[in-house]
């Protein structure tokens, strides 16, 4: 039982060899020469401290290191007003890949082009090659076949096909490759086979022999055999002249005739396979399915990205689909024209639609709305919503310290006392705190005018202190929450010792507080020396700018003197630059308007430094106190005071310089110089006096003294 056994598993091995020679015979070559291009694109612009949180659309890449344009602005709407911001935007790349087929090569995989690459179609036609051709050989005049590897006509022979077979009575050399030789039948012989040999006839050979005059013997054609009498023709399928891929057979003339297999096409010559993704898409719908390739004959629909198919059955059509999680719980998940989705942020909100943000006092309280997160920031809600709801909500951008409490805080919060406090928690401006870099030190400024130091420690951490209590250091916990409006950062301890407080009065107007404040007393003097009538106390309401006591005391060099006397038009163009009179201007009102025209009928520029300071004027005077608020209006203090750019210079030019200068006048008149050497100066021709060598070239009269010339001690 060993021995057929052993032979049973020599012919099956025998059987996949061949099977694997079979299948390496079918393989077609293929090359791709795919052209690589890539695209950069930027996400929109939105608020900085979510762009790292933002996705590059499906398909695109982040660049590492992140690049994040940072000079892109974005609108927002805050309340009633369309707000433009300075935001970021992340940039995302991909590389296309535009699928490309070699010279020589064709389809959507690439095959060689009948005849192969290096000369396709035999180089007598040229090949429907690219990744959108079908590897047809339209041939040359005179040529046919796949690959244009024969002559149009079966007569003709040679390179160009254009000579023509003179055989009468024998077998031509034709095609491309042949020379026009004939191969005489029996029984004829010349170059053309039509001399008769009756030696020859006389043997009446069968058909397909020959014979010839020398040796008169009747023998088969080469490659026909001899069966008796007979010469059979050989199988013109061995060797197959057919592809590795077609089947062979015998025609009833005896020819070979080549038949590619299913699911390829060509004369069997050369089989080529069949792409159904290059014959109306293979099926597939264009507008929402990708067709893919898989074998001869065989491809496949897919949904492209961000589409679904109804039982994952692509070759019936992709849709779009709003999935529950795939928008922001604000966010409305839309369908666009071209079959896609969006998500879509709600009016005052900002994101990608993914990831929604709202202004500062909505995402604080959103980042609030967990337990014991909750616990740790009901205090700090309460001061921002009492004391800075509108500054959160309706203005920006701004930052916000917010205090992460212990949950057993027992404070209690009132409107009043929340008013003194929250904007010691707020500055102006966007200041996303990052890695440091070479900047382990910063400063802003909060709205109430006080100055914080920040400082990277070695321990990671940001901590900073307040310039007016030192002693106390205050640590950022969590940082760079993002809002449609700014940012904020969560710390571990509130502010509680408000700043020194201004005597706000919603009782009294701005005249009457300004004459009863000694902060504001110098800018009092000058609203009551202006000669302009007591507008201040009118109903108002206004915004005025007053300058605290050293702004002021910078004009005690002699300008204010002359405003008080002979400039009295200018003072009062001064005072009318420092009031706003058509509408109370709180901080958050001033800063959304950025521009404001004065009484003086000049704008005001308002501007935030990098370090939060709100700045006025052309020469950019802080703001030290904010929001006093009066009956009529509120006041703004400030560290400078505002030069409208009108009065200037203050002081007028006057013509008070006395010049003088000495103007020496001599009879001297010029000498020449004496003549060297010494001996020279007994010559009678020489002028008398003469100036020596060495000494100034306008000399006094008495320089040369009796002498009839003189010369340098060193020279004598």
């Amino acid at each position: 039982m060993a021995g057929p056994r052993g032979l049973l598993l020599l012919c099956l091995l025998a059987f996949c060899l061949a099977g694997s020679h079979f299948t390496r015979g079918q393989k077609v070559r293929s090359r791709r020469c795919d052209v690589k291009t890539k695209f950069v694109t930027h996400l929109p612009c939105t608020v900085c401290p979510a762009i790292k949180r933002r996705m590059c659309p499906a398909g695109w890449l982040r660049e590492l290191p992140e690049k994040i344009l940072r000079d892109c602005s974005y609108e927002v709407q805050l309340g009633d007003s369309l707000m433009s911001m300075r935001g970021c935007s992340l940039e995302c790349w991909k590389d296309v890949v535009e699928k490309a087929c070699c010279p020589g090569y064709w389809g959507s995989q690439c095959y060689e082009c009948p005849g192969g690459a290096e000369t396709p179609c035999n180089g007598h036609g040229t090949c429907l090659d690219g990744i959108d051709g079908n590897g047809t050989c339209v041939c040359q005049q005179n040529f046919s076949g796949s690959a244009c590897q024969e002559c149009q006509d079966p007569k003709w022979f040679g390179p160009n096909c254009q000579s023509v077979c003179s055989c009468v009575h024998g077998v031509c050399s034709h095609g491309p490759l042949g020379d026009g030789s004939c191969l005489c039948f029996a029984g004829y012989t010349g170059p053309r086979c039509d001399q008769e040999l009756p030696v020859c006839q006389a043997l009446n050979c069968p058909q397909n022999s020959q014979c010839s005059a020398e040796a008169p013997a009747c023998s088969c054609l080469p490659g026909h055999t001899q069966q008796g009498r007979e010469c059979q023709a050989p199988n013109p399928c061995r060797p197959s002249p057919c592809s590795p891929l077609a089947q062979c057979s015998v025609s009833p003339t005896g020819q070979a005739q080549c038949r590619c297999p299913k699911n390829y096409y060509g004369d069997g010559m050369v089989c080529l396979p069949q792409d159904p993704c290059t014959i109306n898409y293979g099926g597939c719908p264009r507008n929402s399915t990708l067709c893919l390739y898989q074998r001869p004959g065989k491809a496949s629909c897919l949904c492209k990205p961000g589409l679904v198919s109804i039982n994952h059955n692509a070759s019936a059509g992709c849709f779009a689909y709003c999935f529950p999680d795939s928008c922001d719980r604000s966010a409305t998940c839309q369908l666009t024209p071209d079959g896609k989705t969006s998500c879509v942020c709600k009016e005052g909100e900002v994101g990608d639609g993914r990831a929604c943000y709202g202004h500062l006092l909505h995402e604080i309280q959103k980042a609030g709305q967990l337990g014991l997160v909750l616990l740790r920031l009901k205090v700090s809600l309460a001061m921002l919503d009492q004391g800075c709801r509108e500054i959160l909500s309706t203005s920006g951008p701004f930052t916000v310290l917010v205090p992460w409490l212990s949950s057993t805080s027992s404070r209690t919060m009132n409107v009043s006392f929340a008013r003194q406090l929250c904007k010691q928690h707020i500055i102006a401006g966007q200041h996303v705190l990052e890695e440091p870099g070479s900047q382990q030190t910063r400063r802003w400024w909060t709205l109430a005018g006080q100055e914080i130091t920040v400082t990277y420690n070695r321990f990671m951490k940001y901590t900073y202190k307040y310039k007016e209590h030192p002693k106390q250091t205050f640590t950022i916990h969590k940082a760079n929450y993002p809002a449609a409006n700014g940012v904020f950062h969560l710390v571990t301890a509130l502010q509680w010792q408000p700043p020194p407080e201004l005597p706000e009065d919603p009782k009294r107007t701005i005249g009457q507080i300004l004459a009863s404040t000694e902060a504001f007393s110098r800018f009092e003097t000058i609203l009551e020396n202006c000669g302009l009538p007591s507008i201040l106390d009118g109903p108002g309401p206004f915004t005025v700018f007053a300058p605290s006591n050293e702004a002021v005391d910078k004009l005690r060099d002699g300008r204010l003197i002359y405003l008080f006397t002979a400039g009295l038009s200018k003072l009062q163009e001064l005072v009318k630059y420092h009031i706003y009179s058509h509408g109370q201007l709180t901080i958050e009102k001033l800063i959304s308007k950025g521009r404001v025209l004065t009484m003086a009928n000049q704008v005001l520029a308002v501007n935030i430094s990098e370090e939060g300071r709100i700045l006025l004027g052309p020469d950019g005077a802080p703001l030290r106190r904010v929001d006093v608020l009066a009956a009529n209006g509120v006041i703004h203090m400030l560290e400078g005071i505002l030069l409208p750019p009108t009065i200037l210079p203050i002081l007028p030019k006057h013509c008070s310089e006395e010049k003088h200068e000495m103007v020496a006048v001599s009879t001297c008149h010029m000498v020449p110089p004496c003549p060297t050497p010494r001996s020279l100066c007994s010559d009678p021709t020489v002028p008398r006096p003469c100036v020596p060598e060495g000494l100034p070239a306008s000399p006094s009269c008495s320089q040369f003294g009796p002498l009839p010339c003189a010369f340098p001690a060193h020279l004598s």
